[in-house]
């Protein structure tokens, strides 16, 4: 005989007001497949009209975040984690993962889950002094510079345009795709960079912002006084966005100095001790202050290998004839 459970007789029992005949009843006819539907609908008008528990969104959101990244399902700790009043246990196991999956879509639903940009989304981050690569599901490679930021779609490139945003300093070895699909980077809101298949290198720090193409074209939309704009880069090419948003572009520039911080090395062509010194803040996380201000002006030429802040400074103090003083976390360069 089919069992038969009105909207009612579910609701009474939910709140715990059934007596153990309907309760029997209930939960034979949860176990019954052809139900589902039926109960997941109850169940969801259910806890819109009286929820059974205040979720931890925060807490769930770590949760789940760390399950994509390890592959761990802790579902015990999850579930744990987002019920802070749990429903008493008096389903069968088969009833148990009925209620699991319903309320994971009520709580999925009513809390917006999939539109939290931290699901979305997958984050690469190096600290100072770090370098790192990171192989997108494409094929293309992105060589993170230090102090650096890469956010890419977590689930892959499922849109028409491939889209990364990046903060700090990478180099990109784009893969073309067989259907065409363009690959950006977007550094802000008035500037990106599209590609279709080619290898070029994006400063974009608070200083300023910076492409240099290696091979294959490039072009970059920007927007000036509210007015979109584009540039179109070949191989040599060092774009750079000057004070007042514009993009000025500099023709035959030896690009494969760019990226020399993959191999730890950093190449300085009438660089300026100011620009240097800025560069080590963004590396390396190491402010150095100057016992005068003309000292900011004078520049270096020539290529150095070096690992760390402390390396650099000496490099720059021997060459430039300069004394480094150090007073626990400040750094002073004098004259000697």
């Amino acid at each position: 005989m089919k069992t038969i459970v009105s909207k009612y007789m579910l609701f009474e029992y939910l709140a715990g007001r059934a007596n153990p005949l309907e309760r029997q009843l209930v939960e034979d006819w949860i176990r019954d497949q052809e139900n589902a539907e039926a109960f997941n609908q109850w169940l969801m008008e259910y806890e819109t009209k009286c929820p059974q528990f205040v979720p931890d969104q925060d807490a769930a959101i770590s949760i789940l975040l760390h399950r994509l990244e390890t592959d761990i399902e802790p579902a015990a700790e999850f579930s744990k984690s987002i019920v802070q009043n749990p429903r008493p246990n008096f389903f069968s196991a088969r009833s148990n993962s009925f209620w699991l999956m319903a309320a994971s879509v009520t709580f999925f639903v009513g809390a917006g889950w999939w539109f939290r940009e931290p699901l979305q989304y997958k984050t690469y981050q190096t600290a100072y002094g770090q370098t790192t690569d990171v192989y997108l599901e494409d094929g293309s490679r992105v060589a993170l510079n230090s102090n650096s930021k890469l956010r890419i779609p977590r689930f892959g490139f499922n849109d028409e345009v491939r889209n990364v945003d990046l903060e700090g300093e990478a180099e990109f070895s784009v893969s073309h795709t067989i259907d065409h699909k363009r690959f950006v980077v977007k550094t802000s809101d008035q500037f990106q960079v599209e590609v279709l298949g080619t290898t070029f290198s994006v400063f974009a720090r608070p200083r300023g912002t910076k492409v240099a193409l290696k091979s294959g074209s490039v072009r970059i939309d920007y927007s000036q006084n509210n007015e979109r704009k584009e540039v179109m880069m070949e191989p040599g090419d060092l774009a750079v966005v000057d004070h007042a948003g514009a993009v000025k572009l500099a023709k035959k520039q030896d690009t494969n100095t760019f990226a020399m911080w993959k191999e730890q090395r950093y190449v300085f062509n009438s660089t300026s001790v100011k620009d240097i010194l800025a560069m080590i803040d963004e590396n390396f996380g190491q402010k150095v202050k100057l016992s005068s201000a003309e000292m900011a002006q004078r520049t270096i030429t020539g290529n150095f290998k070096t690992k760390n802040a402390d390396e650099l400074l000496k490099t720059v103090s021997e060459v430039l004839d300069m004394k480094i003083e150090q007073n626990g976390d400040t750094v002073l360069l004098k004259n000697q």
